[in-house]
């Protein structure tokens, strides 16, 4: 179950306020009940788990200057057990600490994005924010990389018939995807997402294990139209379905993101160049990937969008 967790830079916020924004979320939530309330000290917890506010204010008010964190965890019942966390939680840090900006923090599971909106537009209105700072820039780490992309010929005008309905296509997609990932599974790839309708992986490799990706994503390609055609003819997809694969492969240097650990770089886009204008059942690899002599490839030479003339290998596939 995904984990909403939302940030909120308001400053000087006292435990009154944080007590407001709680029970506004409980008035507005239809499943919970209850909360519990912890205040955290620098040194030692000053309350645990208490529903009683006005004890809680009294602890606070023998111990200022001490708060490092207010706490707030939603129940489901009045007679649920202090252990049991719940599932949402809000917490207020004045300072930041260990890595955790100041401000006021919520976390629940996935929750109905009304509530949340609702939840949300009583903060804006109603208390002041400290400006966030300048946007985040990451450029990148440099890396080597090996990328195919994988693609169904034919498949967007396979989808556009109207006796083609979403649920089908998602069906399609799910196996065509799942399949890739288990033709690979000797030595899986350090991504694997879909682009567009097809499918892009791309392994990260060194010296070490440069040459067992590449076995790995070549004798993963000339398997696959196989397992595709015998998937495509199964019982499950009683529309058929294009049988047709395709797939380019290229291999030099990118750079990796942290955003959904992903990669961008030259060798992914030309990955998916040669993949677009790959006959079915072929593999066009391009030069730049060593070691495929064994994989009976032929030279040819092609013309690609962007790039012109481009020397090639081009693999049949079983």
């Amino acid at each position: 179950m995904a984990l909403i967790h939302r940030h909120y830079p308001i400053p000087n916020l006292d435990f009154r306020d944080f007590w407001d924004i709680c029970s506004h979320y409980l008035r507005i939530h239809p499943k919970y009940r209850t909360i519990l309330y912890s205040i955290d000290g620098f040194t030692s917890p000053i309350c645990e788990n208490e529903s009683d506010v006005s004890k809680v204010l009294r602890l606070i008010a023998l111990h200022q200057g001490e708060v490092r964190r207010y706490i707030a965890r939603y129940y489901l019942s009045p007679a649920s057990e202090p252990g049991d966390y719940g599932n949402a939680k809000m917490e207020y840090l004045p300072e930041s600490h260990d890595f955790q900006p100041f401000g006021l923090h919520f976390y629940a599971d996935t929750d109905n994005k009304l509530l949340i909106y609702q939840f949300e537009d009583f903060i804006y209105n109603g208390y002041t924010f400290e400006e966030e700072g300048a946007t985040e820039i990451e450029y990148g780490l440099p890396c080597e990389v090996l990328a195919t992309v994988i693609d169904i010929r034919a498949f967007s005008a396979f989808c556009e018939q109207p006796n083609i309905e979403s649920p089908y296509t998602c069906g399609l997609m799910t196996a065509f995807y799942n399949m890739v990932r288990n033709g690979f599974k000797r030595y899986p790839p350090d991504l694997v997402k879909f682009l567009g309708d097809g499918v892009l992986a791309v392994w990260q490799t060194t010296s070490k294990d440069r040459k067992i990706a590449i076995e790995t994503c070549l004798e993963g390609l000339k398997q696959m139209p196989v397992t595709w055609r015998q998937l495509v003819r199964g019982p499950e997809f009683t529309h058929g379905a294009p049988e047709g694969l395709a797939s380019g492969v290229s291999f030099g240097l990118a750079s990796k993101i942290s955003i959904d650990n992903d990669y961008i770089g030259r060798p992914i886009n030309l990955a998916s160049r040669l993949c677009s204008v790959c006959p079915p059942a072929k593999t066009y690899i391009a030069r730049n990937v060593p070691d495929v002599e064994a994989f009976g490839v032929k030279p040819l030479s092609i013309r690609l969008k962007s790039y012109g003339e481009q020397k090639v290998w081009l693999m049949d596939v079983i």
